[in-house]
């Protein structure tokens, strides 16, 4: 910029002396018209004098003289004034004129017309007609009184009217050269004075933009002026920077002209804030942001900014310009002001106002989601006895070290709060969309705190040990506030205190002796292998003869003091707990058992065992399935592996994968359940599957209901088609049982034919071992 102000300067000097005084410049042309007179009078005047002194014109001689002589006193004498130097020249081409008019002829004619033509140039119109008038007068006066001898045709003998009409020709051409000359002198005389205006404005501009230059070059904000270049498609090149910019940014002036801004932005830059600011330059509107910015040594601040485009006088958009300053003390401010508003300034931990705040957020979402999330409420048991004891530093320090543990142990979108002395809050978002189940996982997290805060404390070589009360509340619940969690939790909280310290309490009874139950039967199935309180049954399926051709493996649990527990009640706990990885190798071995003992009584036909998608989907799942395979010695190919459509929603793939390698075993793969799942089409076509299983509540209404029986008789042709086996589960009537062999089912499995027994039980039947079945095969 500090350029472009010299170029303007440079170019009002050169038009200040022709725009503000046109005297000055005729003064400059008159030196230079005497000047080449004189010499050029010299020059002709020697040869001029030669051929009159052959020719004895003495008066030519010395008019020739005098005129070089007075020209020379003229261009010598600068002290005189302009007008009196141009009328002396300006007469002495007049009696030129006069003098040769008279001693020559016509040549003299040649200086009288000089004579008006050099008054226009060097003095203005006015006084060059009063010339054209004395010239006028003159030529008529000495042409006719003398009687110049100037040949016209037709009026040699009329001296009167020939020098009229010689003058009259004479006026009008030397006018119009005269006129002519003025009047062009004139406009350019008027010309230069608006340029003497024009010259005016740009002192004042200059002198206007050299103020701007400088207060913009000493401005503590910094200033960036952007070209838009077509050259770089679109993008804007920096031309000016402030001495602000240098000093924030650590660049110098010659380090960023030339480049894009975009090349000084940084890895923490806001790309979203990025891409707002391009909008709004696209569409030639300022745009205010505060971005994160780099210096040239890499370190980061705060830059607030305004970019305006700017537009040139035809209203395109050619300059972008942007003031910015450094926020970065006010944005550290606002995070000291946040944090003590937010945050605890012991821990670092969200204290009650933010706690509440994000409760109403999470309350909200659950209202809507149907997610249930829980409230823990944690106080430290004794913690008074540390504080009396060590003191208040020692106590802090412990404070530190639970905030640590807590947040080590949960989730990142969870919240762990201090809202006041040895009081911690635990927010555990989206825990299962059931309550029984989020109060199972809420409990085992509160379990799993308890742990971690009772293990010991190491504080300046020191050992300390404090328990913890648990309360627990889940939400939502119709009605509940975000003030209703904290105080439920804290309710629950008293309660764990009230029964002895170190415990969990749930805010509602009812659901803490679920909860407690629950846990009991995790405990309790856990052992319930090593208590040999798990038995496996069998359930035959049969064709349409009536003939076993496969059968069932099914676990059962007998609890000493339960009693017989429903696989509905203790398989979900076992999937939620992981028990069920435990629980399938076991009826993996089981069934490689009982099928060494078919094979034994020569009674060989495929089992069937359930696997679980948790079971089926650890990493060494194969391995297992191998080795045990291995070790039992029994036939791959006796086993079917019953798996559901839940199994095949996640990760297919390597579903596909697994299911391959065990197929390679020679192990074959079932469907169970199917219809009420997934049920796509799709993955039927990709796995390695040998059957499907038809779920019960399709054939409990066959064939009386239309519905069922259509989707049942699709799901066969579709299976035949594919080249799959069925089977038809939950068999109980004649006329289920004569439907499906009517419609070609492969095999047919429920109490009809066959309650589930012990394998041991059902091994000793005789191999007809049903009446139903009997009667179906003479049927």
């Amino acid at each position: 910029m500090k350029t472009f102000f010299q170029f303007i300067r440079k170019q009002f000097i050169r038009v200040k002396h022709p725009a503000t005084d046109i005297q000055h410049w005729r003064e400059e042309v008159f030196s230079a018209i005497l000047s080449v007179t004189l010499l050029l009078g010299l020059l002709t005047a020697i040869p001029s004098i030669l051929l009159a002194i052959s020719d004895r014109l003495w008066a030519v001689i010395v008019m020739d003289i005098v005129a070089i002589a007075w020209i020379a006193i003229l261009w010598s004498l600068r002290a005189l004034s302009y007008a009196s130097r141009v009328w002396n020249f300006l007469l002495i081409l007049f009696l030129l004129g006069v003098f040769f008019l008279r001693a020559v002829g016509p040549v003299g004619q040649i200086y009288l017309m000089a004579f008006p033509a050099m008054a226009a140039l060097l003095l203005g119109l006015r006084p060059a007609v009063y010339c054209l008038i004395v010239n006028a007068i003159t030529l008529m006066v000495v042409g006719y009184f003398f009687d110049i001898n100037i040949h016209l045709a037709g009026l040699a003998d009329k001296p009167l009217l020939r020098w009229a009409v010689i003058t009259l020709n004479f006026s009008l051409i030397s006018s119009v050269i005269t006129i002519s000359c003025g009047v062009l002198l004139q406009r350019l005389e008027k010309s230069l004075k608006d340029q003497g205006l024009v010259a005016d404005s740009l002192r004042s501009t200059n002198e206007e933009l050299r103020l701007i230059s400088a207060a913009v070059g000493q401005l503590s904000d910094m200033v960036v002026i952007s070209r838009v270049s077509e050259e770089a498609d679109g993008e804007s090149l920096i031309v000016f920077v402030n001495q602000a910019f240098e000093h924030q940014s650590g660049y110098k002036s010659a380090d960023v002209l030339g480049r894009m801004p975009r090349d000084f932005h940084g890895k923490n830059t806001q790309p979203e804030e990025l891409a707002r600011i391009r909008q709004a330059v696209a569409q030639h509107e300022w745009v205010h942001s505060e971005l994160i910015a780099y210096t040239k040594s890499g370190e980061e601040y705060w830059l607030e900014v305004v970019i305006q485009p700017v537009a040139d006088s035809d209203g395109k958009y050619t300059h972008e310009v942007m003031v910015g300053r450094d926020i970065t003390a006010r944005k550290k401010a606002d995070s000291d002001i946040h944090s003590l508003a937010y945050f605890d300034v012991l821990t670092g931990l969200p204290n009650r106002r933010l706690l509440l705040d994000r409760i109403g957020v999470l309350l909200a979402t659950a209202q809507r989601s149907g997610l249930f999330s829980a409230v823990l409420f944690i106080d430290l048991d004794h913690f008074k006895y540390i504080n009396d004891a060590r003191g208040h530093a020692t106590g802090d320090a412990v404070l530190r070290a639970v905030a640590k543990r807590l947040s080590n142990m949960l989730r990142e979108v969870d919240t762990v709060a201090r809202i006041g002395g040895d009081e911690f809050v635990a927010l555990i978002a989206n825990v299962a969309k059931e309550s029984h189940s989020s109060a199972a996982i809420a409990l085992s997290i509160s379990e799993k705190i308890r742990a971690e805060i009772a293990k010991p404390f190491e504080i300046d070589a020191q050992t300390y040990t404090c328990g913890c009360s648990i309360g627990v509340t889940l939400m939502p619940k119709p009605g509940q506030t975000k003030e209703d969690l904290l105080r439920e939790s804290d309710t629950a909280m008293y309660r764990a205190k009230m029964a002895g310290r170190n415990q969990i309490a749930f805010f509602e009874e009812n659901m803490q002796v679920e909860v407690e139950n629950r846990l009991t039967m995790v405990r309790d199935l856990a052992n319930a292998i090593a208590n040999e309180q798990m038995q496996m049954f069998m359930q035959a399926q049969v064709d349409s003869l009536g003939n076993t051709v496969g059968a069932e493996l099914l676990m059962r649990w007998t609890h000493p003091t339960r009693g017989a527990v429903s696989p509905a009640e203790f398989i979900p706990v076992a999937e939620e707990s992981g028990i069920i990885v435990q629980l399938g190798d076991w009826v993996l071995q089981q069934a490689c058992l009982v099928s060494l003992k078919l094979t034994a009584q020569g009674r060989a036909f495929p089992l069937s065992i359930n696997v679980s998608p948790k079971q089926f989907r650890q990493i060494d799942f194969v391995e297992k399935v191998r080795f045990t395979l291995q070790a039992s010695g029994a036939d791959p190919a006796a086993l079917i592996f019953e798996v559901t459509e839940g199994l095949l929603i996640d990760n297919l793939q390597e579903t596909i994968i697994r299911m391959r390698e065990l197929c390679q075993l020679g192990i074959r793969f079932s469907i169970d359940d199917f219809g009420t799942g997934y049920s796509s089409l799709f993955y039927l076509k990709r796995l390695p599957l040998y059957e499907l299983k038809i779920d019960k509540s399709f054939i409990r209404d066959t064939p009386t209901d239309p519905s069922d029986t259509a989707i049942v008789q699709a799901i066969l042709a579709m299976a035949k088609h594919l080249g799959l086996r069925v089977v038809a589960e939950g068999v109980e009537t004649r006329e289920q049982a004569d439907f499906l062999i009517a419609s070609a089912c492969d095999s047919l499995q429920g109490y009809l034919f066959s309650r589930p027994l012990p394998v041991d039980a059902w091994l000793q039947q005789p191999e007809a071992a049903s009446e139903n079945m009997l009667r179906l095969a003479d049927k």
